[in-house]
């Protein structure tokens, strides 16, 4: 080698040294909170799978609010391409929604019973919050054998609990939000009934709340986790998802404001379509995308939970009808229809006409398509995903969020 080369190459080894040493940085998610170096640690009406879709038609209306923020570029409706056999870079937390729609319903318990190694969290829907701040007790008629099953296997539980509503255009919760006695004898209660059941925390959804209430949600966030984190309990919360700030029933969602309260906020990106519109994807992989890009603008990625659907819908002239896995598989063997499979959206679909001579449309999710939304979260990087609900999903889902995750 030549002595006035000797130098560059010093020079050459010494830069790569340099740069193979330095710590890694995210490729993806960040926040304004990480960018200003601050610490950050459905179905949607989930009374029925029905009810849930009517609270989005909001999401289609309205004007702009606000200036929308410069977003990272996002996928269009388009096709979406993920790495295949994405893993975990660390461990994601599995949250189950839970559902009891009558007495002896067992449907959410056995579920959790039989994959209870790799669900960290549930929430069971247990608790309905009236305007006047009372707390109606609401689901299966033994909570505690539910509670029992969940700590003896180290797993945590936090009260979930909705808004009363009064039809479609009487929201009684604006009342308890603009009245600061109500907000306390409503986290009074709220207090005493998760001290009752001894859980670990709350879960938060409260929907169709109207838009003048944004700051008031938000200040009942803020006086409910002060009320219960310092006595070590979890204060979590569902937000509608969105693209943008319009003028519909998520604008009262703030996110960064609620993101300085709560410890956890499950994104419910489902009910894409349903039965306001035409048939078509329950949570299409690039609106997935784009409604974390833009709450990756407020929320700390590991606080943002990615929700998830276990169900699918059935459009034909008679309507719209919310299915669970099991009877679409059944009538798929019915009328020996082939599942068929959209590439844009990473959704799976069906078409078959029924003994009536009316054509239906479904569409669903299953194991591959949750596939694709566990990539997703792991992506980005988020603190886990939360399914809505527990007993109703493909049974394979389990295999692939066990692959993809590898934790328990």
């Amino acid at each position: 080698m030549k002595k006035h080369c000797l130098p560059i190459v010093l020079f050459i080894l010494v830069s790569f040294m340099t740069t193979l040493f330095l710590p890694a940085t995210s490729a993806y998610a960040f926040s304004l909170q990480d960018l200003v170096g601050q610490a950050s640690a459905p179905t949607v009406d989930k009374n029925s799978s029905v009810n849930i879709v009517d609270v989005f038609v909001g999401l289609l209306l309205g004007k702009l609010l606000g200036k929308k923020l410069d977003l990272p570029a996002a996928t269009s409706g388009g096709s979406v391409s993920l790495p295949g056999g994405l893993k975990s870079t660390g461990n994601k937390e599995v949250v189950g929604f839970y559902a009891e729609w009558y007495g002896t319903d067992k449907d959410s318990y056995n579920d959790f019973n039989r994959h209870v190694d790799q669900i960290q969290t549930i929430a069971p829907f247990w608790a309905t919050l009236a305007e006047d701040g009372t707390v109606s007790d609401r689901g299966g008629d033994d909570h505690q054998s539910v509670v029992t099953l969940a700590h003896q296997n180290h797993r945590s539980v936090y009260l979930l609990v909705n808004n009363a509503t009064k039809g479609n255009t009487d929201v009684p919760i604006d009342t308890l939000l603009n009245s600061p006695k109500l907000r306390t004898i409503a986290i009074d209660n709220l207090e005493a009934t998760v001290k009752k059941y001894h859980l670990d925390g709350i879960n938060i959804d409260f929907e169709m709340v109207p838009a003048k209430d944004r700051d008031n949600l938000s200040l009942f966030m803020k006086e409910l986790s002060a009320r219960l984190k310092p006595q070590g309990l979890i204060v979590s919360m569902d937000v509608f998802p969105k693209e943008n700030e319009n003028n519909d029933v998520s604008v009262a969602y703030d996110y960064a404001s609620l993101a300085n309260y709560v410890d956890k906020i499950m994104l419910m990106t489902y009910d894409n379509h349903g039965t306001w519109s035409e048939a078509g994807p329950i949570a299409d992989i690039g609106w997935d995308e784009r409604c974390v890009n833009y709450a990756l603008q407020f929320i700390p990625k590991n606080k943002l939970y990615l929700g998830i659907a276990g169900y699918g819908y059935d459009w034909s002239s008679k309507g719209t009808e919310s299915l669970e896995y099991p009877a679409i598989m059944n009538l798929a063997k019915q009328f020996s229809k082939p599942i068929e499979w959209d590439e844009p959206s990473k959704s799976p679909h069906l078409s078959y006409t029924g003994n009536d001579g009316i054509s239906h449309q479904v569409w669903f999710e299953n194991s591959q398509s949750i596939g694709y939304k566990v990539d997703l979260m792991n992506k980005y990087d988020l603190g886990g995903i939360a399914l809505w609900k527990l007993g109703e999903e493909d049974p394979a889902i389990w295999s692939v969020i066990q692959g993809k995750l590898g934790n328990k």
